[in-house]
């Protein structure tokens, strides 16, 4: 059916044409049209028009498909362009994020020259959110032990939990279990610090009604405990409530670390003074 058609429109085509052939002949011929030439002329060539301005609008409209398909493959290669520089913009960022962070480690270890020490990677959280703890990619043979002290470039992080040959288990400094000797920077006064459950909360313990402790107070570590080096970063005192039982006030410290956002660590190649038995990690 639409081959019929086609045929049909290509004959009256054709017709077209060889009439305009005519009419073209006899307009050299330098005579006026006579009136049967001048009636198929006033009727073709209304026809000619219409099919040229059907032919001027299907090449535009095809000549304007071009451009449309030529430009949107234009864009899809500027919008892949685009994805790959985003790409490389955010693996150059994340490059600049390592170096700063890998700078800060270092100067950190470098403000710890008498004490052997080496830079670990956080490779994973601990399974409980009762428990403070992630995991860092040196152990056994890298020279860990239980006890060690673990440190961030804003201070104390926590302390060696438990090792495996490869891997080891880092206790935080808010998690109950963990405990250091302190002291406030302001008044001198000594305490230990331990965690008390809670994300960014600590408790400094063995503080006496009568010491001189107050809201806004750093608190660092006091070197005492011969493990953690004199001066290091705890946190500040954000609470500090005498109406406890007992002899001792309770002061509530807010650790200054962001434990959350730790990517790397300093481990302290120093032994605990009075080492325990350690369980062990399973690589």
């Amino acid at each position: 059916m639409v081959i019929r058609k086609l045929r049909t429109l290509l004959l009256i085509w054709l017709a077209l044409l060889a009439l305009l052939v005519l009419f073209s002949t006899l307009s050299r011929s330098g005579r006026d049209f006579f009136f049967l030439e001048s009636s198929l002329a006033d009727g073709v060539l209304p026809a000619f028009q219409f099919f040229n301005s059907l032919e001027k609008g299907v090449v535009g409209i095809w000549e304007h498909y071009l451009w449309l398909r030529k430009t949107q493959e234009e864009n899809q290669k500027l919008k892949a362009q685009i994805e790959q520089l985003k790409r490389e913009n955010l693996r150059l960022r994340e490059s600049s994020a390592a170096l700063e962070r890998l700078q800060k480690i270092l100067q950190l270890k470098s403000e710890q020259p008498s004490i052997p020490s080496l830079i670990a990677e956080v490779v994973g959280r601990g399974p409980s959110p009762f428990m403070h703890t992630f995991y860092i990619n040196k152990g056994r043979k890298d020279g860990l032990v239980r006890g060690m002290p673990v440190l961030i470039p804003t201070g104390v992080a926590g302390r060696v939990e438990r090792t495996s040959r490869r891997y080891a288990l880092v206790t935080l400094l808010y998690d109950p279990s963990f405990a250091v000797d302190c002291l406030s920077q302001r008044s001198r006064v000594r305490g230990v610090l331990t965690g008390i459950g809670e994300e960014s909360r600590c408790q400094m313990k063995y503080v006496g009604r009568t010491e001189d402790i107050r809201p806004g107070d750093v608190i660092v570590t006091s070197g005492l405990d011969m493990l953690f080096p004199k001066g290091l970063l705890l946190g500040r005192v954000s609470r500090v409530d005498p109406l406890t039982k007992g002899n001792f006030l309770f002061v509530e410290v807010v650790p200054e670390v962001h434990l959350g956002q730790v990517e790397e660590v300093l481990v302290l190649l120093k032994k605990p003074p009075i080492p325990d038995r350690e369980p062990l990690l399973h690589d």
